[in-house]
């Protein structure tokens, strides 16, 4: 086929209480995003050299709050919630809690994400650590696996839930030590199928389904499919495309696929294969699961074979924003989350290279869609002294549509979804999004997640990154033979961490 183509140190004081951002500017969005920087798509700052350390709160006198009620402490900063222009909002949600009521009193404690982990660590190690974290996500949560409460016996004990949540959302929770409930829905970021209309009427192809069970010409809508039109949808400078006899891969100038800001990591690549892990059932023993060296195969064929996934080199190149494939215009389809729309457009004053988009489901495979999940929420800590009244402070985080509003996240509870719909639609005057389609793929979360706990975590993660490096970056690479090479390096590093 061929065609023409168009070559932040700050305090704030609530009550006797105080609240601080350890540095002077924090990420955007949570911990469990993998975009361009740490969580999220926004660049975080390093702490600069004269900025001063960060100062513990004064320790909280023995008694009640000034309303009277037990004090509970909520340590922000793992994830969302250290933005300089989210405190005041946060101060406003505590003051507002503690004078709605005269049981629980808030004590709030803020911190920038790049300094957050450490103090929270060095807070526990002196016996002086909050009661609730949050919000944060997954790998957020990894870090504190071994402290967090199992809130099983508290959800029961007060038959809590989150209306019109999904069971799988609430198993998905299921992150703690021994399988132990360590959160609760509140921010979800499913993932789903981006597509670039302009470049699909171009190529006078119709658009990827929008509903489970419908077929894509005829056909399942799965990796075989995605394989085939993305060929379709890559071309090079004369207008081959990538099915064409003609077709020249040195010279792409549009790819069909790729799953942007997955953090270079092959259990996010391999999601829509399967949830997988690399840790055995044991927690100790690693593997190769066979959805990861499907997924893999795939993938490196895909770059470097049938050339609809670019490479790294192609990544980093003009053509695709050096990074942001998805808004240079030059991308046709993108498998990310609901928090990848703060990447669709670039910063203003630049004008969008995309004039239409829309979302369309996962694509199955061997008949099962795995749709792989981000999640941020609150958790408790086992050393808390007052599990009830912090329980009862975290079920009201979680309820405030005010602080969904805040962390610009996707809400678990339907009920507040619509609002979330409209305001991200006001971003994108002139553009329909259904989101009918991260509404469906809520119901297929990759159970165990791409990020959840393997021992020695932060170590394993930088391995298997380097793996998917490797491959990404050069022709020639033999899976098979890294994957086992992958798998002895996890191994001594999952011992590394054995008692």
């Amino acid at each position: 086929m061929k065609r023409s183509r168009s070559a932040p140190n700050k305090v704030l004081v609530i009550g006797a209480f105080v609240v601080m951002l350890a540095t002077a500017c924090n990420a955007s969005a949570s911990p469990s995003p993998s975009a361009p920087a740490a969580s999220s798509g926004v660049p975080v700052a390093s702490p600069s050299a004269s900025a001063p350390p960060a100062i513990t709160p004064a320790p909280i006198a023995a008694g009640p709050g000034p309303n009277g009620g037990t004090v509970v402490s909520w340590f922000v900063g793992l994830g969302a919630g250290g933005q300089p222009q989210q405190l005041a909002a946060e101060a406003e949600f505590v003051n507002n809690f503690n004078n709605s009521q005269k049981d629980v009193y808030i004590s709030l404690e803020i911190y920038n994400n790049n300094v957050a982990g450490s103090i929270l660590k060095t807070q526990i190690a002196a016996g002086n650590p909050p009661d609730i974290i949050g919000p944060v996500g997954v790998e957020g949560l990894n870090l504190f696996r071994d402290q967090l409460l199992d809130l099983a016996p508290l959800i029961a004990k007060n038959n809590y839930s989150v209306p019109g949540v999904d069971p799988k959302l609430v198993e998905f929770f299921k992150l703690g030590e021994n399988n132990a409930t360590v959160g609760v829905p509140f921010a979800i970021y499913p993932s789903f199928l981006y597509y670039n209309k302009d470049l699909f009427d171009e190529a006078k192809l119709p658009v990827p389904p929008t509903k489970v069970g419908d077929l894509y010409q005829g056909k399942p809508w799965d990796m075989a499919a995605v394989r085939e039109l993305g060929m379709k949808l890559t071309v090079d400078s004369n207008g081959n495309d990538a099915t064409s006899s003609s077709f020249d891969p040195t010279k792409v100038v549009q790819w069909g696929f790729d799953m942007q800001y997955a953090d270079n990591s092959p259990l996010a690549e391999a999601s829509l294969f399967g949830a997988s892990s690399f840790v055995g059932a044991d927690g100790k023993t690693a593997q190769i699961p066979d959805q990861i060296a499907t997924a893999e195969k795939w993938y490196n064929d895909g770059v470097w074979k049938d050339h609809f996934i670019p490479s790294a080199s192609q990544i980093n190149s003009d053509l695709l924003d050096k990074g942001n494939e998805f808004e240079s215009g030059n991308l046709a389809m993108n498998e990310s989350h609901s928090w990848f729309t703060c990447c669709v457009y670039p910063a203003a004053p630049a004008k969008p290279k995309i004039k239409q988009f829309g979302f369309a489901i996962a694509p199955s495979y061997n008949g099962t869609i795995t749709a792989k999940l981000h999640a941020d929420t609150f958790s408790l800590l086992k050393t808390t002294k007052v599990p009830d009244a912090a329980f009862k402070a975290m079920t009201a985080l979680v309820a405030s549509s005010e602080l969904l509003t805040l962390y610009g996240a996707f809400p678990a509870n339907p009920a507040q979804q619509d609002a979330f719909f409209k305001a991200t639609d006001a971003n994108f005057p002139g553009v329909k999004l259904d989101w009918s389609v991260p509404q469906a793929m809520l119901a297929y979360p990759d159970i165990p997640n791409h990020q959840s706990f393997v021992p020695n975590y932060a170590k394993a993660k930088a391995a298997w990154q380097a793996f998917q490096n490797k491959y990404r970056t050069a022709a020639g690479v033999d899976i098979d033979a890294e994957l086992a090479t992958l798998k002895t390096t996890l191994q001594g590093i999952f011992d590394e961490a054995a008692p």
